[in-house]
């Protein structure tokens, strides 16, 4: 039997610590040693390391949060996921220029936020519900992206061209979806569905189904195409399909997420 890879966690939120806990007991081949609360706390998984833990960047002050970290990167055999309530560009850029080898943005759905939490643990590049494909980009090109020991080479390589393809969406017009992952990886589709299923803990077709959704978000967000356009844009056949997938996985329609986001803080 293999061993199963330990992880701890740092996280000021009960609610978090919570739902953490129950999220990462879901994950064949993985087991929760130590959850902490505060630094304190933390600061016995320094003289007691674990293979991963998942910091939470507002348990502390900046400094003293990032001072943790840079200790248990020290540490030999130690992956850090750093973990916030919301997109800050500044936080970001730090902990990945720092080596930490995934960032995941708490305040999203439960699906995507365990989605992401799961790429992050494999040693994926999580590309979060608010982390836009702009600063993902940036922090690709500054730093040099982590890579996957925990997930099969053919389950990295299918992200990975799932996110070739969402990035330039009328590519999904030249060929069916699963031909070309089939093509591009080696396996059946029946086969890489079952594997992925196995490794990610998530269908095939649903993290398609969200990573295309992450895409469109921050287009809603900028407010420069209609509905009509992204939809074409993000090659869905029509305008209510687009919308039938953006409230199944946010649960708001794209008009009601769009006034969410502009009405004032």
């Amino acid at each position: 039997m293999h061993k199963k890879t330990t992880i701890s966690i740092l996280e000021r939120s009960p609610l978090y610590r919570a739902m953490l806990t129950r999220m990462i007991a879901s994950i064949d081949g993985y087991a929760m040693d130590k959850v902490c609360q505060d630094l304190d706390e933390a600061n016995n998984i320094l003289l007691h390391p674990t293979d991963v833990v998942v910091v939470d960047l507002q348990a502390a002050s900046a400094a003293d949060i990032f001072g943790f970290i840079r200790k248990l990167i020290a540490l030999d055999g130690v992956n850090v996921i750093a973990s916030s309530l919301q997109e800050d560009d500044m936080l970001i850029r730090q902990a990945f220029s720092i080596g930490v080898m995934g960032y995941v943005v708490k305040n999203s759905t439960y699906e995507e936020f365990r989605l992401n939490m799961m790429l992050a643990i494999n040693g994926g590049m999580p590309i979060s519900r608010s982390v836009v494909k702009r600063l993902v980009d940036v922090v690709r090109r500054d730093y040099s992206t982590p890579s996957a020991p925990n997930l099969s080479p053919s389950i990295f390589l299918t992200c990975q061209l799932i996110e070739e393809l969402l990035a330039s969406p009328f590519s999904l017009r030249q060929e069916k979806v699963s031909d070309f992952l089939s093509r591009r990886t080696g396996m059946s589709y029946p086969q890489l569905s079952i594997q992925f299923k196995k490794e990610m803990g998530i269908n095939l077709s649903q993290y398609m189904i969200i990573q295309r959704i992450s895409r469109v978000k921050p287009m809603l967000k900028e407010g420069n195409y209609s509905l009509s356009q992204i939809a074409n844009m993000m090659d869905y056949s029509s305008v209510a399909h687009l919308s039938a997938q953006f409230r199944k996985i946010t649960g708001q329609t794209p008009s009601a997420y769009k006034q969410t986001i502009s009405l004032p803080h």
